[in-house]
């Protein structure tokens, strides 16, 4: 809330505080997980008292307790979708439950809150550009569409000349998909003689990877699509967390929804319209900065300045310099010659050594400026080397920026 409105901040606390006290009574009683970790909450200060859960507290669950885990509130005959993160971190994928109720609760936040902010309306012909498998990725974004009321088209199953194709014959208006993906379509439709600024969109949201809410990155969308890229955040576990807004310099975070705390620079996050499968004092790894000075767009929520600003466990350190992929990223996009990249990352005589690998168009060569402009913005020597044309992999899903090479 913007600082002068502490009547409307004290207001969502209060909101805050009896959803919480609605849902926990049903956790407490059928949630083997939770069951030894909570107690009622009367006040903050209960609240403040709870343990943080994390990942790896959820991965040994399911573990000890295939294939679904304890953190369910109910029985098995009353959950009806399944879904299942990404394993882009490098641990076993989560197997995650929703009842009907809870799912509801996803898609009413993306017809409420995600499209409206972008401008996304029932008039739309709404793109996803993504596979539909078992990850969660963009499937509440289709729930969300039929929701709004708007025409939700699956790109499920179509190779990405086929989805560049689509949006130029089907006359999408929107388009849903990573931020590499956006890049990657861009540069197949280019390959194919496809004019995609000459299409209908107007609009692109993307989500799993924080390039949206990267000036450059975005700017190379904008510029790519003729189209105006918009950032959102989410989690498997969690559900719809956030949107960017027209201003488009952070993501507000949907307060209404979540209770936020940040501690120590991460995101932390409790739902409150998940109880089936609910997380509680979750700790994201989410590295952020949190602002409740008003935005010009008007929105109540609070912001994530820049967005997510990158993980916590994909943090480097450089000679004493610490180092996000993010801030990599912001840099190389301003190339519009790098294609593709990846930052390999190897401990060398007891010393950190990174190196930036780039994959060109028509063997343009960047290197010795590239690391000129890498220098001076993070303080840090990062080699660059280029690989061959089709040599990085390309990434449908969440691009995996920064590689640990073992010496």
């Amino acid at each position: 809330m913007p600082r002068s409105s502490t009547s409307s901040l004290e207001s969502t606390r209060a909101d805050q505080l009896k959803r919480l006290r609605q849902g926990l009574p049903q956790v407490l009683r059928g949630n083997r997980f939770y069951r030894e970790r909570l107690h009622d909450v009367r006040g903050w200060d209960d609240f403040e008292r709870l343990p943080f859960t994390t990942k790896a507290d959820l991965v040994a669950d399911q573990a000890a307790t295939p294939p679904f885990g304890t953190n369910l509130s109910f029985g098995l005959d009353h959950y009806v979708r399944l879904h299942q993160t990404s394993g882009s971190s490098g641990q076993a994928p989560l197997r995650w439950l929703d009842t009907a109720e809870s799912w509801d609760w996803w898609r009413t936040i993306w017809a409420r809150h995600v499209y409206p902010a972008a401008g996304v309306t029932s008039r739309d012909r709404i793109l996803l550009a993504f596979s539909f498998g078992p990850f969660i990725g963009f499937w509440s974004a289709f729930a969300g569409a039929e929701a709004l009321g708007a025409l939700a088209i699956s790109g499920g199953a179509m190779s990405t000349e086929q989805r560049a194709r689509a949006i130029l014959e089907l006359g999408a208006t929107v388009l849903c998909c990573t931020p590499t993906y956006a890049l990657r379509l861009a540069e197949t439709a280019t390959a194919l003689g496809l004019d995609l600024t000459a299409s209908a969109l107007r609009v692109s949201i993307h989500a799993g990877e924080p390039g949206a809410s990267i000036p450059a990155t975005r700017d190379a969308i904008d510029r790519a699509f003729g189209a105006y890229a918009m950032d959102h955040s989410g989690m498997t576990e969690l559900g719809p967390t956030g949107f960017s807004c027209a201003v488009r310099d952070g993501l507000h975070l949907v307060e209404s929804e979540f209770i936020f705390e940040e501690i120590d620079g991460e995101l932390v996050a409790t739902n409150l319209g998940r109880w089936g499968s609910p997380v509680i004092r979750y700790r994201t790894g989410d590295r952020v900065r949190v602002s409740r000075d008003p935005c010009p767009c008007g929105s109540p929520f609070p912001k994530l300045v820049g967005g997510i600003l990158g993980r916590v466990d994909d943090m480097i350190t450089v000679r004493g310099v610490n180092l996000y992929p993010s801030q990599v990223e912001e840099i190389v996009r301003r190339h519009p010659e790098v294609v593709e990249f990846v930052i390999e990352h190897r401990r060398e005589r007891q010393m950190d050594e990174v190196t930036l690998v780039v994959e060109c168009v028509d063997g343009v060569a960047p290197g010795p400026q590239l690391e000129s402009e890498l220098r001076a913005a993070l303080g840090a020597r990062i080699g660059v080397r280029q690989v061959g044309p089709g040599t990085l992999p390309r990434a449908e899903l969440k691009a995996k920026r920064l590689v640990r090479i073992e010496s």
